[in-house]
Order: C-alpha cells, then structure tokens, then sequence
C-alpha cells in the first residue's frame, strides 16, 4: 500500500493544475449548446450565426494568443504565482460574462453582443494561461521519469474539459438560464485558488526580459490568419485584408528575430529540431480532435435530431477513452519509448476516422461507442509522447516558454481547423442543395426536400472524418522522424 501511495504522491502535486485546465477548456467549448439562449437575449438573428460564431472563435483567439507571453512570464515570476494570476483573470472574465445582459442594457438601450464578446475575451485570456503553465509546474514538481505520465494527465484533463464543455452547457440550457453556465466557475475557481495557495510550494522568481512588443505582433498574426480562415469561402475584401495583414505581421516577426534583440520565445527552443517537429505534429493533432469534438454533437444534433444533452454524451465516450489513452501513453512512453504508442495512437486515430467516415443516419450502438472509443483512445496515446519529444532538451528556465509554444501549436490547428471546416463546410452543403426547389404544399415535394437536405448534411459529415482520415495519415511520418531524432 506504501508502494502505491508513494508512487501516485507525486502526480497529487498536479490535482489544483488539472481541474484548472479542465475549467479553463470546458469554457472553451460550453458555449456551442448555450449559443441559441445568448443568441435570443441578445437578439441575434438565426440569418446572422456568423455574428454569433464570433462567441467560440473570440474565446479561441485570447486562449491561443496569449499563451507565448504567459509561458514567458510563468519562467520569471514562477508557475504559481502567474497560475493564481490566471484563475483571477478568468473567475472576473467568468462573472463579467454573466453579467454582460445586464452590463449592455446600462449603456445601450438595445441588447449589445460587443458586451459578451468583450468579457469572453477576458475569460479567454486567463483560461489560455493554464494549460502551458501546468505543463512547466510537473517539470518542477515531479521528477524527470515521472513526466510522460504527468504530461498524459495533464492532456487528458484538457480534452476531458473541451468534451464535457457541451455537455454542462445542455444540461444547464434545460434547468436554467445560460448566465448559470458562467456562474458556476466561481466556486471551483475558488477552491483551486485555495488549494494552490496552501498545497503548492513557490519556485524561484527569475531575472528575464519579456518581449511585450513581440507579444503584440504574434497576437495580431494569430487573430489575422483565424478571422481569413473564417472568410475562406466567401472570397471578400475581409479575407485578402487579414490575409495580407498576416503576412505583414509574420514578416515584421521574422525581421524582429533576426535583429538580435529579446524574442518572445528564447533562441535555443527555435533552434532545437526534435521542438519544432514535435509543434508541427501537436498542430495537426489538433485540426483532427476539432473535426472530432465539433462534427459528432453537431452531427446528432442536426441530422439525426438528437438533443444537445444527447450530442454531448455521444461526446463522451470519446472523453473516456481519451482519458484511459492518455494514462496509458504515459505509461508506454515511460516504460518503452516514445515512438510505439505514438504510432499505435495514430493507426487507432486512422481506424476511428475510417469506420466514422462510413457512418450513417442509422447508426447505433455497440458501433458508435467502438468507433469513438477507438478515437479517442487513440488521440489519448498520442498525448504523452509528443509532449516528452517535445520538453526533452528544454532547460528548466524555458519550460514556460516551450510549454506554451507547444500548446499554442495545438490550440492553433484546432482555431484554424474549426474556422476553415465551419467555412468550407458551409459552401459544400450550399453546392450539394443548390438544385432544391423552394418550398411547396405537396407532401411528396416536402419528403424530397427533407430527404436531400438530410443526405446532403450526412455527406459533409462524412467528409469531415475523411478530412480527419486525410490529416492522420499526413501526420504519421511526421510523427515518425519526430520519434526517430537522437539527442
């Protein structure tokens, strides 16, 4: 009993860092089944759900913008200073946001979504924090050998909060108003503030420069190449706007680097090959698990009418499984090496989108839960091996920096795949319905129109998971010569 007391003792250091990760992601995802409540209090047209979007895609921007600079700060005023820090921003942001009906009726007389735009926006900031900075406290907390399986739970607590995010948001749109989906962070916000504060010792405040301006500059690219991804299918004046303004900005950040002067991220991590790799396959990681966790309760929802209750429990056995993965790629990574469970984690997230690709209007269990337990497992494995590749040659006083870079990398093929997916999805079931003839009274016309409008929404759907398929297999060399580079 020692033994098993003596082993798991570490991996409670990461309790408080864990269910602040998971607060933080499920916020992220929450408000895809509370989005119709919002959109009624704030008088949102049903013709203008892109204006409505601007909720989850404004709350993706301030979680991947900020976390270069918060890795930076996490290295010089230590991990649970700035982890406090952020749980603040994010608790003020949480009740701003739950206020926000009540904050636009003081200063206009019509219901303003700027208001909640702006407040989400703040919760963003602090929710975006938290990931890259737990990732840095288990370098600190716990020993070397121990940190595959840390960086597992630490993972899977982020895509556990991203899956159960819909699911909290259908259950309390079916009790309560939607405002409760923001006013239940308080206490749990509270009592991870609390914990830390008592639990977790203080690390050393180092001397560093942070690159303010640098900030800036990437916080503009970020917010410039995820609003152009939004504009991909409708070839505006707004799409080549933000795209030549990514490119400006991208140019200002290279020229920036190469004058020597303080960087945002520290030199050594840019130039560290096994780093940069394991970016490039955490990015594409992150496009397949947002084709996963948006498709399938949209999917139930739309198609197959289900409930939003129902398309987040639908959800949740990929959440299991991801879990169980992730605790298990820990432990192969720690006990084998990192390349067998990052490629058995890949052949299973291939399998997963195959069978799903092939799914139906008619699909039932046992077949779902194998094909998303399948998925998720296999996104689970992949967790812990890209994370140790990734933080192997990193020094302890760059572990912020390097932990918030490599996060940031998945946040940005998730912001990105959800804005090009939601863009093309859209144009591709405009082109499968442009033939449908409008309304009509005769019941047989009526029955063709469903129908089509059904199959047309199935096959984008199905597209979907092959796009997931297609990003898999793309992923596996990268994967590959990332496991495969010696120290």
């Amino acid at each position: 009993m020692k033994k098993i007391y003596s082993y798991f003792s570490d991996y409670i250091l990461l309790l408080p860092f864990c269910a602040g990760v998971f607060l933080g992601a499920d916020d992220q995802t929450k408000v895809v089944t509370i989005l119709p409540q919002i959109m009624i209090d704030f008088e949102i047209p049903v013709t203008s759900l892109d204006i409505a979007s601007w909720l989850i895609t404004i709350y993706l921007i301030g979680y991947t913008a900020i976390m270069p600079l918060t890795g930076r700060l996490s290295d010089k005023f230590g991990f649970r200073n700035l982890f406090l820090a952020s749980l603040f921003i994010f608790l003020i942001g949480s009740i701003l946001t739950a206020l926000s009906p009540e904050i636009s009726k003081i200063f206009h007389r019509e219901p303003n979504v700027n208001w909640i735009l702006a407040t989400r926006f703040i919760q963003s900031i602090g929710g975006g924090a938290l990931v890259p900075i737990s990732i840095a406290a288990a370098g600190f907390l716990l020993p070397r050998k121990k940190l595959p399986i840390a960086y597992g739970i630490i993972g899977a607590s982020a895509e556990a909060g991203g899956v159960f995010g819909p699911l909290v948001g259908g259950f309390i749109t079916q009790i309560s108003s939607w405002e409760w989906a923001f006013w239940i962070n308080i206490p749990p916000t509270l009592l991870i503030m609390v914990s830390l504060i008592i639990w977790i010792p203080k690390n050393k405040v180092q001397d560093i420069k942070i690159d303010y301006l640098g900030s800036f500059i990437f916080f503009i690219i970020i917010s410039s190449i995820t609003i152009a991804c939004a504009q991909i299918s409708k070839s505006n004046s707004l799409l080549i706007l933000f795209l030549i303004a990514s490119i400006i900005f991208i140019i200002f950040g290279i020229l920036r680097y190469r004058s020597g002067s303080e960087f945002i991220v520290p030199r050594k991590i840019i130039k560290d090959k096994l780093f940069l790799i394991s970016n490039l396959t955490h990015f594409f990681i992150g496009i397949g698990l947002i084709i996963a966790i948006i498709t399938v309760p949209v999917m139930a929802e739309t198609i197959m009418g289900a409930s939003p209750l129902e398309g987040g429990l639908r959800l949740l056995r990929l959440t299991i499984a991801l879990s169980i993965g992730a605790f298990l790629g820990g432990i192969l990574t720690e006990r084998i090496n990192s390349k067998i469970p990052l490629m058995i984690g890949f052949i299973l997230i291939s399998i997963g989108f195959y069978f799903m690709y092939g799914w139906g209007l008619d699909i039932k269990d046992p077949s779902m839960t194998i094909h998303l337990s399948l998925l998720g497992l296999g996104f689970g494995v992949c967790i812990s091996p890209i994370t140790y590749c990734a933080m192997k040659n990193i020094q302890d006083t760059e572990r912020g920096s390097a932990s918030s870079i490599l996060t940031l990398s998945r946040m940005l093929g998730m912001t990105i795949g959800l804005s090009s997916l939601t863009a093309w999805g859209t144009t591709r079931f405009s082109q499968l319905t442009s033939d449908l003839e409008g309304f009509s009274l005769d019941p047989l016309a009526q029955q063709e129109l469903t129908d089509v409008t059904l199959n047309s929404g199935l096959q984008v759907f199905q597209e979907f998971f092959l796009i997931g398929l297609i990003i898999c297999i793309i992923s596996i060399p990268i994967g590959y010569i990332m496991t495969s580079i010696k120290n």
